[in-house]
């Protein structure tokens, strides 16, 4: 059903040609071109919005009257202001513009007036009324204190100074980013507990200015997340960020060495929504970031069937004089070798080390793979990078292989794998076309190291 808003407008003409114009736009449209008559109106049809034109005389008496009475105090009422490009306050709406005024009528949800605001708090369902329509109630009245909302993903909070917004926080955002997350929230509850607010001021753009953009970012983020495919899709960087790269991008490309679902970024990445939206978007489609589909999001190591047999190769693998469990050593350079550490932990019989990974490139612990009650295996990952290759020597003796990744070249290794006679492997000769990120490919990787070690 099309929503039903009252045009007071004394200029007849005028009165004609927006209300010709919103109906086109999907309302439906009653008239009044004086005080008296809109009090008519709304006591016998009580519309879902009011539109009141700048020219009207006298048009606190009408705000006066709608206040004064409980069945129509709380329909959302807007002026009417002369220029789209002035700088509105949270209740007003430009007359020049039906496309804005539209938009902002349509994206009214609920009836406020069941909303209970006795007493001056209230609280409610985002059923009866959306956080924009919230916003806006509290802005017509001038309201100070914080209104919070609860939502299955997480708590938030809004606080305002005379209607107008002044900070917010969502779960672990914060300012302008979580205030558009909260514009976005349809189901959960509110309350609004009214007082002086004090303390830190993130948010300085008028009320006004950020509903509309919020209403905008809001079909705009979900238009774009949908695009970007399955929540459970990760998102892998293939390479460093450029030396001119933006802010945004060496964020991206920071966080993206291990990798993230898109929902993770838009948590971590302090930038907007849209914006990341939109340059993840773009590195996608010149490759600088790559998709891992949720199908490879987990892998057995081998069928059961064959874990025993697995079993019985690695506790023959166990070097004498060293760690209980056998090891394999996986060599490449530091982004691969993040890629790889990521996946190799979605295998099913894989249990990462309690210990965070180090900051420095520096060997260290990526899995242990329990293949039975005696029988287990230790990955170890080790960046390659020459600076660090002294301390080589302390991971390789005592590996069963070391398994190179692509690009992981360096002729002190090789010495290294020759003079304590480790075997070096190469990934690409053991798996075709070898996806690091893959989990069902590390999986894969792992048993062909000890297919190639057993038939040696």
């Amino acid at each position: 059903m099309a929503r039903s808003i009252l045009l007071v407008e004394p200029d007849i003409d005028a009165l004609g040609q927006l209300a010709s114009a919103l109906r086109a736009r999907g309302l439906t449209v009653a008239l009044a071109d004086s005080v008296g008559h809109a009090l008519k109106h709304v006591s016998s049809h009580q519309p879902e919005a009011i539109l009141i034109s700048a020219e009207l005389p006298e048009p606190e008496s009408l705000i006066e009257s709608l206040r004064n009475h409980r069945k129509t105090r709380d329909i959302p009422r807007f002026r009417l202001v002369a220029s789209a490009e002035k700088a509105v306050a949270a209740d007003e709406l430009p007359a020049d513009d039906a496309d804005v005024i539209a938009q902002r009528l349509h994206s009214l949800s609920g009836d406020l007036s069941t909303v209970d605001t006795e007493g001056g708090d209230f609280r409610g369902d985002l059923s009866q009324a959306s956080v924009v329509d919230l916003i806006q109630l509290l802005g017509m009245n001038r309201r100070s204190g914080a209104l919070t909302i609860t939502t299955s993903l997480g708590g938030g909070e809004i606080r305002l100074e005379q209607g107008e917004i002044v900070d917010a926080v969502f779960r672990r955002l914060e300012g302008e980013k979580a205030l558009y997350r909260l514009l976005g929230e349809t189901d959960g509850a509110f309350s609004f507990l009214s007082g002086n607010m004090s303390g830190m001021r993130r948010i300085s753009v008028p009320t006004s200015t950020l509903l509309m953009e919020g209403m905008r970012r809001v079909d705009e983020v979900k238009r774009k997340r949908a695009s970007l495919g399955s929540a459970q899709d990760a998102l892998l960087a293939i390479s460093p960020a450029a030396e001119d790269a933006t802010e945004l991008q060496r964020r991206i490309a920071e966080l993206l060495t291990v990798p993230h679902t898109v929902d993770e970024v838009l948590d971590e990445v302090p930038h907007g929504d849209l914006e990341l939206l939109d340059e993840l978007d773009a590195q996608l489609r010149a490759g600088a970031v790559r998709r891992i589909p949720r199908g490879a999001v987990r892998a057995e190591l081998a069928e059961p069937d064959q874990m025993a047999l697995l079993a019985a190769l690695v506790s023959r693998l166990h070097a004498k004089g060293y760690t209980p469990a056998a090891r394999v050593v996986v060599a490449g350079p530091p982004p691969r070798l993040a890629a790889f550490e990521h996946a190799v932990r979605r295998i099913a019989d894989a249990v990462p080390p309690n210990e965070s990974a180090p900051a420095a490139p520096v060997p260290h612990r990526v899995a242990m793979l329990k293949l039975g009650e005696s029988a287990d295996l230790e990955i170890v990952g080790l960046p390659v990078l020459e600076a660090y290759a002294p301390l080589w020597a302390l991971t390789v003796p005592g590996a069963a292989a070391v398994v190179r990744l692509a690009g992981s070249q360096s002729q002190a290794l090789d010495d290294l794998c020759s003079a304590r006679e480790v075997r070096s492997l190469h990934a690409d000769e053991l798996v075709d076309a070898f996806d690091e990120a893959d989990p069902g490919q590390c999986a894969q990787l792992v048993r062909r190291v000890f297919e190639k070690i057993s038939a040696a």
